[in-house]
């Protein structure tokens, strides 16, 4: 179930990908994190913080996906790679 939540006092947006229990956090960078299952680590949900400043794309999971909800928000996205 994809649910999206967007807290603009903490600049903050956090994207659930699915209903199944965190095992895990995985973090990319400080203002990027994924919730995964413990087994076999599939991606549950993305925690993005500073979004204000743009979200960088690389790493994430389901990065088209993420990349349409961010722009639909008005939230800058950019790729290094």
């Amino acid at each position: 179930m994809l649910r999206v939540e967007s807290d603009p006092k903490a600049d903050a947006v956090y994207i659930q990908l699915s209903d199944e229990p965190i095992g895990y956090t995985q973090e990319l960078d400080d203002n990027r994190l994924i919730d995964c299952t413990l087994n076999p680590g599939k991606p549950v949900g993305v925690d993005l913080l500073a979004v204000s400043e743009g979200v960088k794309l690389d790493g994430l999971p389901e990065v088209k996906m993420i990349e349409g909800i961010l722009i639909g928000l008005g939230i800058r996205t950019y790729a290094e790679s």
